[in-house]
Formats: C-alpha cells, structure tokens, sequence
C-alpha cells in the first residue's frame, strides 16, 4: 500500500498544541499503561501503537534482549497502513555487525542509520519494503540495558540529530514502564513456584516409601520448572540404586 505523505512529528511545532502533537503526545500516552496489568507482549504492542501514531511514522518497535544475552527478540511493533502486529518469534543475534539494533544494543547509545533495508526473514518487510532512515535507542534501566526502540521513517523524512536527542527522553520512560512490568512478572513467577514447593514437601511428606518419594520429586518438579520427564529419567535410575548398586555402576 503507498506510503502516507504525512510528516513525522517529534518536536512539536511552537504554533501547536504541545500535548496533541510529537514527543508530548507520546509521553502522555505512556501514562495511561504505568498501572497496566496486561501481560507483557500487549503492553509492548501498545507503546508501539501509541508511539507511532502520536509520532506520525511508518514503524515503531520493540525489542527484548534474552536471559542469556545471546539474542534480542522483536516483541511489539506497529506499521502504518498495515494491521499485522505478530512478531513470530522473530529475533537477530548480539553479534550481528549488520544490524542496528544489534549495534545499539552493544554499543549502548543512540544512533541513525540511513537507507536501511529490512531483512527477508523480518515480519515486517511485508509492508515496509523501501530503503528507511532507521533510529535505534537503548532501553536502559539501573540494571542494565534491557532492549531498543526502534523507529523506521521514509528517506525523505529522516529524524533529526536533535530529535534523535530529545527520544531519550521517552526510551527512559518506556524503559521504566517495561522494567516496572518485568519485575512484577517475575515476582508473580518466583510466588507461584514457592507456593508449589510447598505443595510437593506436603506431597513428600505424606508419601510411604522411597520409591514414592523419588517419582513425586521427579515428576512434580518436572512440571513446576517446565521441564521435559524424560530429562530426569536416567538420574532418577541412579539416585533410586542402592548403595552397592551405585558402587558397581561407578567401577
């Protein structure tokens, strides 16, 4: 579909209202999601609707590096004239030089990239398949750098130095409201695992024999850490040997 010739809007115009237009528009937006108790992937989807409609440009993005810090994942984006908003698991490695995000990500500081093309394999190159002008700012937290902000403008349309300065403002805020909600998620969790602990001790205790003790620990944590059974299958063999059996398997 063509492309809108509307303008990008950051900084607002001084002749404007300031909260209806730009970077204010966005900020404004954010505070309705602070008390949110979406789940992550729905609150990620709708900083980047808000984001791209109050900044007026093509694309706006999310994306999450991993627990191992190996990957960054694309986790929320919204295309203008487009309704797909499905990531597909899509996700580049830290150590890919050709990616700026990944390279934002690395280098921990904002950056702009010209006549960008997106990859093939990027869910999002079916609407967005032109050279852009590619901003990427760290999502930076007092624990590090948790991901990037993305945002494609059209060639003619490029961001400006000074505008890619005044973003930092709202990655700050976007990085505060992603951080907040991570935290919650992973109290939530780290809750709901204590309380099927003590589910399993109750279970442990209450169980007659050895034998019952071994397949209640196996197959309850099994499922409390979702984890596969059959990994736990051999060690349960040898923890369930007797003393000399254990002997002989180990001569």
């Amino acid at each position: 579909m063509p492309d809108r010739e509307e303008k990008h809007s950051i900084l607002a115009s001084r002749h404007a209202d300031l909260k209806e237009q730009g970077l204010y528009a966005a900020l404004e937006d954010l505070k309705s999601l602070s008390s949110s108790t979406l789940p992550l992937e729905n609150i990620a989807a709708q900083i980047t609707l808000s984001t791209r409609f109050a900044l007026k440009v093509p694309c706006t993005a999310l994306w999450l590096m991993d627990d191992l810090h190996k990957f960054i994942s694309l986790v929320a984006f919204s295309c203008v004239d487009s309704t797909d908003t499905d990531p597909k698991k899509y996700n580049i490695s830290l150590e890919d030089e050709t990616s700026p995000v990944s390279e934002c990500l690395r280098d921990g500081k904002p950056s702009l990239h010209k006549k960008q093309i997106l990859s093939e394999m990027d869910p999002r190159v079916a609407s967005l398949n032109k050279d852009y002008v590619i901003a990427v700012l760290p999502l930076q937290t007092l624990f590090g750098t948790i991901g990037v902000f993305e945002i494609l403008t059209n060639s003619n349309d490029a961001v400006s130095h000074a505008e890619l300065e005044s973003l930092e403002l709202l990655t700050a805020q976007i990085a505060l409201l992603l951080s907040n909600h991570l935290n919650s998620d992973h109290n939530a969790r780290q809750s709901a695992l204590q309380k099927q602990l003590y589910e399993i001790s109750a279970k442990i205790n209450q169980a007659k024999d050895y034998e019952s003790v071994l397949k209640i620990t196996v197959e309850e944590l099994c499922t409390a850490l979702n984890l596969p059974a059959a990994s736990m299958h051999v060690n349960m063999a040898v923890i369930g040997a007797s003393p000399s059996e254990n002997k002989e398997q180990n001569t």
